[in-house]
């Protein structure tokens, strides 16, 4: 299932403590660690993606390609 790349952008806005976009039911959903249900499969936290995108002006064409790369980790693990 691919990573929406409006995903990662609410992911890289939200202030929630240990914010992490995780597959729930078919969705991705932004959630802090608390939140993160049983059965959520993990895909990147804020501090990951921010490390991925390398502290540098992110454009468009960078959350692309960190979206693709995400997707097929995603479809590795069985999402």
């Amino acid at each position: 299932m691919p990573v929406p790349v409006d995903g990662l952008k609410r992911l890289l806005q939200s202030d929630r403590p240990g914010a992490a976009l995780v597959l729930v039911e078919g969705s991705y959903v932004v959630a802090d660690r608390e939140e993160v249900a049983a059965g959520a499969l993990p895909v990147v936290t804020r501090e990951e993606l921010l490390e991925r995108l390398g502290g540098r002006s992110i454009t468009e064409r960078d959350l692309d390609e960190v979206a693709a790369t995400l997707s097929s980790a995603v479809d590795n693990r069985g999402g």
